[in-house]
């Protein structure tokens, strides 16, 4: 039995006792949180979850537990980021350094054609510093919202947020969204919107990143 094995047979144990309980709030976040804290996609975390849920109600997890699950998981991972020096203290919003980390990662497993970068480019505005930083998370939480299983976006030089995104069938209607969606914001003029194909090897990420 492996990590991952011996952590979800914790989980559905751990989870069995607190709805037995009547409160299977702290098991969700448990499991959350220990999936945050060890760099587990949100995307993946779910399915733990819903895993975990199957095995001990029969049934999917409710809103509110998905809620619940959600939350602590981006605590945890919130907390990762920030003690690697891969997240922005003042946006909240990853960093270059970890987009290229995260992108020679994809190239070295070989999942790079399963994901794109959705870039955003905004016409520079006298706005002020805060004013800036306001309207660069307005930005980031609009093109995340757009795109579910979105990464955490990333903050770039001169006006420009990107986020690594899924491949999915319905990448142009999410793209359409986020066009509408950010154009909408009051005080930030949309001035490009694109999405490009990943590196498929790491010595080509530091190339892609000066094309951005």
């Amino acid at each position: 039995m492996d990590d991952a094995d011996r952590s979800l047979d914790l989980a559905v144990a751990h989870l069995a006792a607190a709805t037995a309980s009547g409160d299977p709030a702290p098991a969700v976040a448990a499991l959350a949180h220990q999936r945050g804290s060890h760099g587990i996609g949100l995307g993946q975390a779910l399915d733990d979850l819903e895993v975990v849920h199957r095995i001990v109600t029969s049934s999917d997890p409710s809103a509110a537990i998905v809620r619940v699950f959600a939350h602590a998981w981006a605590e945890a991972a919130v907390t990762v980021l920030l003690g690697r020096g891969a997240l922005d203290e003042r946006t909240g919003l990853a960093t270059l350094e970890f987009l290229a980390t995260r992108l020679r990662d994809l190239a070295r497993t070989g999942e790079s054609p399963e994901r794109r970068l959705v870039l955003v480019r905004c016409a520079e505005q006298a706005r002020g510093r805060l004013g800036a930083l306001l309207s660069s998370t307005r930005v980031a939480s609009e093109l995340a919202r757009s795109f579910p299983g979105a990464e955490t976006p990333v903050g770039l030089a001169d006006w420009r947020i990107a986020a690594i995104v899924p491949a999915a069938d319905v990448i142009d209607a999410n793209l359409a969204h986020a066009r509408l969606s950010i154009g909408r914001l009051s005080g930030v003029e949309l001035s490009g919107l694109e999405v490009l194909e990943l590196p498929d090897r790491e010595n080509a990420v530091r190339e892609f990143l000066r094309g951005l």
